[in-house]
């Protein structure tokens, strides 16, 4: 992660080859595989397919959520291909709110909260028993 501060460029390695180059916020936000994912910080992991292709999005069906996945950034793929998506930790939101939103959510209940000073680490185990971790700002 100190790469992550100093470089301009980086390229993730496995097994003697690269498999990802590209800046900081690239290699973070818009892995290319579950490597580069799990390389770089920690992330909730979704395995699915794909049930809608768009010109500009793609939906993709998960056994572990209850709704579509909805992912905008260049993705595209055949009806029914197996897909990893990728979710940060920072981008996941507990709340007790009904989400006003068709996809991208689920239902789960707290198991720990971890206060880690600056934010606190949320630990969600959804109906399928899969765990997520969310980080939410301790100013929250």
């Amino acid at each position: 992660e100190e790469a992550m501060t100093m470089a301009s460029r980086l390229a993730v390695m496995s097994e003697g080859r690269i498999v990802q180059i590209g800046s900081p916020t690239q290699v973070y936000e818009f892995p290319n595989s579950r490597f580069s994912a799990e390389f770089i910080g920690s992330t909730n992991l979704f395995e699915g397919v794909v049930v809608e292709d768009e010109p500009d999005h793609i939906f993709v069906e998960s056994e572990d959520l209850e709704a579509r996945m909805y992912v905008s950034h260049g993705v595209t793929g055949p009806l029914g291909m197996p897909v990893g998506i990728s979710v940060r930790p920072e981008r996941v939101r507990v709340t007790r709110e009904k989400p006003g939103a068709a996809h991208n959510w689920a239902r789960g209940v707290v198991t720990d909260v971890a206060y880690m000073g600056s934010y606190s680490l949320y630990h969600v185990r959804l109906p399928s028993g899969k765990t997520v971790m969310s980080n939410l700002s301790s100013s929250h």
